[in-house]
């Protein structure tokens, strides 16, 4: 264990390439401008290779590959250098700034060599990290002027672009940063007495040295399935991808999902190490491991294989505790074997409905089918259809503008009220078989409903949410948050909440913005694409826009095929989404659907279909 006061660094190094229920998460890549000489490292123990490290010269870069086994990834890291001789205060803050782009132990003790003995020991380069891009460093101090002086004043100049706290959450940041440089003598050599109480690090620098993972655990209320809690991790040359995720794993989740969350690893386990043993992969823990209930123990296990992810994809995974057996008889699993856990609940293969002539139709290559029950049906009109996520699945919809009504999709059922009020936002489910709906019952009282089996409770939401006119409410597949456009009388937004369960009471907590409000830009609607993307169309004066935003992260995906492109002949009225695929309501009456991998947009849909919807959407 550590004794020094920093927290556990939480360390993978980069994954592998995509594939499987994660596919394509993002990751964010900006082009990288400099060269990188081949060495070889294993990285799962972490120990088992070495770097040829160049003895003399500047700060360099050195990319280590470990061959093909998914467990062992290459990464590129800084080699850092230690301060010059008689080096000049801007040479001396550019070491320092070079050698804070390594994450190992020996790179930040040399990155201390630039410091006062004093501010060595205060510097605490965990708590933050702070991005920034077109950084300039400059000095404040006249070359004439150096000569005598005690003292000398080196600016870093840039524009900023993240924040990353201690617990590995990611911010998007805007505008210039400014950090200040005091620079005194230590026998005569230049050293740094005020450095930043953070690390800074340019956007290259963070292309090399973190990594976003995502950690999964269990809700709060103890249901089936996982919620992903993203977050970016420094690169450790000392530790292997699948370490640095269960250790950052069994820290605990961050406090943004916190509340909302539970974990089936009991408190007290660490991890000794990983190993593999043919298609094995050996996952060691301490005692404390052992103290799992019966009844979580599933859930353990599930945390572990999709944590691990595509790391351990056609393996088997082996709980070990100090190298002996787990009980009397193992515990050896198939990570294939919790697929029922994807923290995304839909695949790619989901069904797809729509509404054509007042009906409800599930949507086939070409054309589609009616539904059976009164969705199917004319009797009674109805808008702004959602399904359900279970085997048999339920409709919710508005009903004659009188509120929220439920109906199963089985010949005879009826429609059953399940929230009353008159301007309610389109319903949404969420795996616990509940429905969400907004309502603005006045000005200034804004009012979010859940209702499971057509009992209606009022969900506690922040003040904020009480005070603005929500347009559109989405509740996330698994349960764990809410996405809402909203308009404050500014212009339209779209906030993401976290939702806290404790017994009967719902409430939704850290409301943070992601789409703020933009001259002559509207949100014209929302979807979960999955547990970690939302997309969102807009339109201002260059015409439409549907943009897959990270919720964690705040920032539009950049992965190529997550640019999503609309037909400039076509407006769309509605979407709906599945990882992977989006269908689409235009206006005029087709509904189109988008394959992400192939990036084309074919009809599925003609004269009059509308109102495209995804199971849980």
């Amino acid at each position: 264990m550590r004794t020094d006061p920093r927290p556990e660094p939480v360390t993978p190094l980069r994954p592998p390439p995509p594939s499987g229920p994660r596919a394509g998460r993002v990751r964010p890549r900006r082009s990288r401008r400099y060269a990188a000489a081949a060495m070889a490292l294993a990285l799962l123990s972490g120990g088992a290779g070495c770097t040829m490290v160049p003895t003399s010269g500047g700060p360099r870069l050195a990319e280590e590959d470990s061959g093909g086994d998914t467990l062992s990834q290459p990464y590129v890291r800084m080699i850092a250098s230690p301060p010059k001789k008689d080096a000049l205060p801007e040479d001396v803050v550019k070491g320092f700034q070079s050698a804070m782009a390594s994450f190992d132990d020996s790179s930040l003790a040399v990155a201390r060599k630039y410091l006062t003995p004093a501010s060595a020991t205060r510097w605490n380069p965990w708590r933050q990290t702070k991005v920034y891009d077109e950084g300039k460093i400059a000095s404040l101090t006249g070359m004439d002027a150096l000569k005598d002086a005690p003292q000398a004043t080196v600016t870093l100049k840039g524009t900023a672009v993240a924040t990353i706290d201690s617990e590995g959450r990611y911010t998007p940041a805007t505008g210039t940063t400014e950090e200040l440089f005091t620079l005194v003598r230590v026998q005569n050599q230049w050293r740094i007495d005020s450095p930043p109480d953070a690390r800074l690090l340019s956007a290259d620098d963070l292309d090399r040295a973190y990594r976003p993972i995502d950690l999964c655990y269990p809700p709060a209320t103890l249901a089936a399935g996982l919620v992903v809690d993203r977050v970016w991790v420094p690169i450790e040359p000392s530790r292997g991808v699948a370490e640095s995720r269960i250790r950052r794993l069994l820290a605990g989740p961050t406090t943004a999902i916190r509340e909302a969350v539970t974990s089936a690893f009991p408190a007290g386990t660490d991890l000794n190490q990983i190993t593999v043993e043919g298609d094995t992969v050996v996952v060691d823990f301490t005692p404390a491991v052992e103290s799992v209930s019966a009844d979580r123990l599933e859930e353990m296990k599930a945390q572990l294989a999709w944590t691990l992810g595509d790391l351990v994809t056609g393996r088997t995974v082996e709980i070990r505790v100090n190298g002996e057996r787990f009980g009397e008889s193992g515990l050896r699993f198939k990570p294939a074997d919790y697929s029922t856990y994807d923290p995304d609940v839909l695949t790619g293969s989901a069904q797809g409905y729509y509404m054509q002539g007042g009906k409800l139709f599930r949507a086939k290559d070409k054309g589609g089918d009616l539904v059976a029950g009164p969705a199917g049906e004319q009797t009674t009109p109805f808008t702004a259809p959602a399904v359900s996520g279970e085997s048999q699945p339920r409709v919710a919809a508005l009903v004659n503008g009188n509120g929220v009504y439920v109906a199963d999709m089985i010949q005879g059922h009826q429609w059953q009220r399940w929230i009353a009020g008159k301007k309610m936002t389109p319903p949404s489910w969420d795996r616990y078989r509940a429905v969400w709906s907004a309502e603005t019952a006045r000005s200034g009282d804004t009012r979010v409903w859940r209702a499971v089996e057509g009992r209606a409770t009022r969900v506690q939401i922040p003040k904020e949410l009480q005070q603005a006119d929500i347009t559109a409410l989405r509740v996330s597949r698994d349960g764990a948050r809410v996405a809402a456009v909203v308009d404050d009388g500014k212009g339209t937004s779209v906030v993401i909440g976290t939702i806290v369960r404790s017994g009967e009471q719902v409430t939704i907590d850290d409301l943070r913005t992601l789409v703020g409000p933009r001259d002559e830009q509207k949100i014209d609607g929302i979807a979960w694409q999955n547990a970690a993307e939302l997309l969102v169309l807009s339109e201002g004066k260059g015409g439409q826009k549907l943009v897959t935003w990270s919720i964690m992260e705040g920032m539009v995906v950049t992965r190529p095929e997550a640019a999503i492109t609309l037909d400039a002949q076509a407006k769309i009225s509605s979407i709906a989404a599945a990882p992977d695929h989006v269908l689409a309501g235009a206006d005029g009456g087709e509904v189109l659907t988008y394959i992400m991998e192939k990036r084309d947009w074919t009809t599925i849909a003609k004269d009059g279909a509308v109102q495209p919807a995804y199971p849980l959407g």
